[in-house]
């Protein structure tokens, strides 16, 4: 009896070890099949993405896809608001600036959204019509060449001897910055070419120097090099004083090896700046063959443009349309307003041509100073 209830035993036994390796077995099975088949994903994204042409309409499509596939997938806190999933122009802006490398786009993405989180005050109501914004683009911060160079990038102009610190800050000057290049980016050509930036910093006195903020280059330095969709080519620094090197040498620790070598110092010498660009496309302040530099002409762009829309902008989109509406208080002919639809009785030509003298009657064209301490954010301090 003994012998015989020990082989029972020894037959239960011997099932249950069985039945607990087919479990462990199978489970083993599920998660190699969902790690598996996780890692091919990934791996998919990232090993095909060398292989993408961003001039092949085909790779273009399966690189977005892919990107759409990480952003849905994504846990990550900053992308919580999925609201840019579907705007495929919004996200092929970040994939041409990666060069189609998925897996540095969707990087950049996130970047892009946990910085707007980070520093929303500094971000909110981007527009055009923002008086102490208006006051940076009309003295060029930035100015936009009209035609491109050799490489087909578009050029931007800062004559940094126009800064008036009194009346508005490098906060605001930033914030032009990037009101100018969100509307540059709408442009595929941009997207794909970059841009190059020429600063020219003839006349800049060390008063101006000294309220070149640390925190807010810090600030630009973040924006602009991790988290913006913006590929700057060129950096060429023309006229610059002693102080401006030595300015640049504080923040250089914060560039990558890639931005410090893309930065130029011509000093006086003009004639290396033009082996670098052009002469027939830069203005006589340049030493080019071109018109004379007119900053007034990509602020009445940005102007005009920014009456088009005809709906709110999304919450993921930097800019936030603003439009000139009729006042009833006889007084005020004119009002600036953050209303969403166009309430003036003029349309077409004629409206855009009113927007012009509106910005005249209210000041917008004159050198009215703004107080400085309106544009301190983030807690980065006044730069006056």
């Amino acid at each position: 009896m003994i012998r015989g209830q020990a082989k029972s035993s020894a037959v239960t036994s011997g099932k249950w070890c069985e039945e607990e390796h087919q479990k462990s077995t199978i489970m083993s099975d599920i998660c190699d099949f969902e790690w598996s088949n996780n890692r091919f994903r990934h791996n998919l994204t990232i090993s095909d993405l060398k292989g993408y042409n961003k001039n092949e309409p085909t790779d273009r499509s399966r690189a977005l896809k892919a990107l759409k596939e990480l952003i849905g997938a994504s846990i990550d806190y900053a992308l919580k608001d999925k609201s840019c999933f579907q705007d495929d122009e919004f996200l092929l802006r970040f994939l041409y600036a990666r060069k189609f490398n998925v897996d540095d786009a969707f990087q950049l993405v996130i970047n892009y959204h946990a910085y707007r989180q980070r520093n929303g005050p500094l971000l909110q109501r981007l527009s055009v019509l923002d008086e102490n914004i208006q006051l940076a683009l009309r003295d060029g911060f930035p100015g936009v060449l009209p035609n491109r160079d050799r490489r087909g990038r578009k050029v931007l102009i800062f004559l940094a001897g126009n800064w008036d610190y009194s009346s508005y800050s490098l906060v605001t000057v930033y914030r032009a910055m990037l009101l100018s290049l969100e509307k540059l980016l709408e442009d595929k050509q941009n997207q794909a070419n970059g841009f190059i930036a020429i600063v020219d910093w003839t006349n800049f006195t060390f008063r101006q120097s000294s309220n070149l903020n640390p925190k807010v280059l810090k600030l630009m330095i973040e924006g602009l090099q991790d988290c913006f969709p913006v590929r700057f080519k060129a950096i060429h620094f023309i006229g610059q004083p002693w102080y401006v090197e030595a300015a640049l040498a504080v923040i250089r620790p914060f560039l990558k090896e890639k931005t410090r070598e893309r930065i130029k110092l011509h000093g006086g010498n003009l004639s290396t700046l033009h082996d670098c660009v052009a002469r027939d496309i830069l203005p006589t302040e340049l030493g080019g063959e071109g018109p004379t530099f007119n900053p007034l002409n990509w602020y009445h762009e940005l102007l005009e443009s920014s009456q088009i829309a005809t709906k709110p902008a999304p919450s993921y989109i930097l800019s936030q349309p603003q439009y000139y509406t009729k006042s009833p208080a006889p007084s005020t002919p004119l009002a600036m307003t953050t209303t969403t639809t166009i309430t003036t009785t003029t349309t077409g030509s004629d409206f855009l041509k009113s927007t012009k003298a509106a910005a005249v009657k209210i000041g917008v064209l004159t050198t009215k100073a703004n107080d400085p301490a309106a544009n301190t954010l983030l807690g980065v301090g006044s730069d006056t």
